[in-house]
């Protein structure tokens, strides 16, 4: 399965948010750098939230809904 980088967060506070909206809705989402951005706290080390190919316009509707301003961000694939 090939994921999307969906949004980038500085903050786990921020990605639990999304995490959990995502879970609700059925859609099985990754993190990467989550567990080293918590323990670290390094400024400028973001969480990125990734999903498969095949749920990401459901779920980039969902990040308009909930974080607007992440919205514009460069996607990486």
């Amino acid at each position: 399965m090939k994921t999307v980088l969906l949004a980038t967060f500085n903050n786990s506070s921020q990605a639990s948010i999304l995490q959990s909206v995502l879970s609700n809705e059925g859609i099985e989402y990754f993190i990467k750098n989550g567990v080293v951005s918590s323990i670290l706290n390094t400024p400028g080390f973001q969480i990125e939230v990734e999903v498969s190919e095949d749920d990401y316009e459901r779920a980039l509707e969902i990040l308009k809904k909930g974080f607007p301003y992440l919205v514009d961000q460069p996607k990486h694939t």
